[in-house]
């Protein structure tokens, strides 16, 4: 089913549609093979209406009659007389009307077209695909995740604050004192109060590096009593199942993030390469020899372009690029 058949069923069951709108959503609706599928899924989740009292005790009757009310109130009725309450309606409303109050036994839908039960908690996904991608948590909470990373959550998030992730991600989390903040990846899970810090899965998935910005974190492995407290500016890592932690000593870590540079005697070659990983582009010297060129210098905020050029002054080259393709020249 499309996103926006998806957000037409969830605002018609939230009852924000308008009359006119209900009535053109009703008629316009479809009979195919996967609708009727999504109408079985939606059956099947009347268990949960069962254990809430405020919806177990819906009544057809009574939401032809709400129907019939709003029709009338809003001059969309003839005055004629009419023999049975099901005569009100033209007889293709009523077969819209008869679908729509199938539909209304399922839960109501979200406006993302999530179904949820007492047995599966609905998850979003988010993605960056293109580059750094910014989530805005249900909490209050922000995450930065880079290219190519991905988190899931439950819908339910404020009631258990707990993140999957797979990839790197910078988190900021509004403090709840009741309610800690959990990072799970491989075989790790950080668990937070309110506090600023970066995860990453190295190439071994069960690999993971945190660094610890802001406040304190707790990181413990999966299904083992092993567990180290890091403080801000501390480093810990899970390898091979071990944890350790150290002092975070490279300024340039979370760059991906800040887009914020520092580089003392650097050489070139490694700094370019920086750039490549923080700005998700491609840097071409394949006619240079990079070896004894060093460089001291700082950047924040700046763009990939606007930095290249400072460089391409300072060693005497060209800078051209191409979609993400840069290219240095002499």
């Amino acid at each position: 089913m499309s996103r926006s058949k998806d957000i037409q069923m969830a605002r018609y069951l939230a009852g924000e549609m308008t009359t006119k709108e209900e009535i053109s959503f009703l008629s316009g609706l479809e009979e195919s093979q996967e609708q009727i599928s999504e109408l079985k899924n939606m059956e099947k989740s009347w268990k949960y209406f069962d254990q809430n009292p405020s919806q177990k005790d819906w009544d057809s009757g009574k939401a032809w009659s709400r129907l019939h009310q709003k029709l009338e109130s809003e001059g969309l009725l003839d005055d004629q007389p009419v023999r049975s309450e099901r005569s009100r309606f033209t007889p293709l409303l009523r077969i819209a009307a008869s679908i729509a109050l199938v539909l209304a036994i399922g839960i109501p839908a979200l406006y993302f077209g999530v179904i949820q039960n007492e047995t599966e908690l609905s998850i979003r996904h988010h993605l960056a695909e293109e580059g750094v991608a910014t989530v805005d948590l249900p909490d209050g909470s922000r995450v930065y995740l880079n290219k190519g990373s991905e988190i899931s959550y439950s819908v339910a998030f404020k009631n258990q604050r707990a993140v999957e992730l797979s990839g790197e991600a910078f988190f900021e989390v509004m403090s709840d004192p009741q309610n800690p903040f959990t990072v799970s990846s491989g075989e790790m899970v950080v668990t937070v109060l309110g506090t600023s810090f970066n995860v990453k899965q190295l190439d071994n998935p069960s690999d993971l590096e945190v660094y610890v910005k802001t406040g304190k974190v707790r990181l413990a492995l999966k299904e083992s009593e092993q567990f180290i407290q890091l403080e801000p500016e501390e480093f810990g890592l899970v390898e091979s199942r071990k944890l350790t932690s150290s002092i975070q000593e490279d300024p340039n870590y979370i760059s991906w993030k800040t887009k914020d540079f520092k580089f003392v005697n650097s050489a070139l070659i490694e700094v370019l390469q920086e750039l490549e990983e923080s700005y998700h582009v491609d840097i071409h010297t394949e006619d240079l020899d990079l070896s004894e060129m060093w460089i001291t210098t700082s950047y924040s905020g700046q763009s990939i372009d606007a930095i290249l050029e400072t460089i391409g002054t300072a060693f005497e080259m060209s800078v051209s690029h191409k979609e993400n393709s840069y290219f240095l020249t002499k």
